[in-house]
């Protein structure tokens, strides 16, 4: 009974690591010490420690998540018709386009699916890419937003603009729009205190 009673207790999941646990559970494997005695000693499960044979995380997908978020990402970019500002009619096309790729025999992205992984159904793959996807569209989209706003408030009215022996000095690209008001103040007030002094 008590033999049953750990069995149930035993963690079936592999824990996270950090980069440093990694490194000295490489350190320590490479000293002689064994699973068990790292596990015990960091007090982490030894399916973890048995899974760690390099320093860097190394996703097996990584290379088919890479090209799939960028093959979605150009897609979406280059169909004009879809809606992007609605997010679930977004990641349903979205979430289609990358499981037909994924299933179809002729699909460049076969070869990157890991051999021992090409039976399963790749459901939190398919979304983990599917909302990096999403997020890399909704990320540009802002980019470009922010960059639209900040040239319309970039633009001088004609009044505003200083006379041509002042614009060889001005450097407008390197300037914020603070600065930009602040330089035409100061040379407000200089064309003034110049006035006066004339009168």
């Amino acid at each position: 009974m008590d033999s049953k009673s750990q069995k149930g207790n035993r963690s079936k999941k592999y824990e996270k690591t950090t980069s440093e646990e990694r490194a000295m559970i490489i350190l320590m494997k490479e000293n002689g010490v064994s699973c068990k005695e790292i596990s015990e000693a960091l007090k982490k499960n030894i399916k973890t420690i048995q899974s760690i044979k390099s320093i860097e995380k190394r996703s097996e997908y990584g290379e088919l998540k890479k090209a799939l978020i960028e093959f979605g990402y150009d897609w979406v970019i280059q169909n004009k018709n879809l809606n992007i500002e609605n997010t679930r009619k977004l990641a349903k096309s979205v979430n289609r386009l990358i499981k037909e790729q994924l299933t179809l025999k002729t699909s460049q992205f076969q070869k990157l699916i890991p051999e021992q992984k090409r039976l399963s159904n790749k459901r939190r793959i398919i979304q983990q890419i599917v909302d990096s996807i999403i997020q890399k569209v909704f990320n540009s989209k802002q980019v470009l937003e922010n960059l639209e706003t900040t040239n319309q408030q970039k633009i001088i009215p004609k009044e505003e603009e200083p006379d041509d022996q002042n614009k060889e000095y001005l450097n407008i690209g390197q300037l914020t729009i603070l600065q930009m008001y602040y330089a035409y103040t100061q040379f407000i007030q200089q064309s003034i205190q110049q006035n006066d002094l004339k009168n």
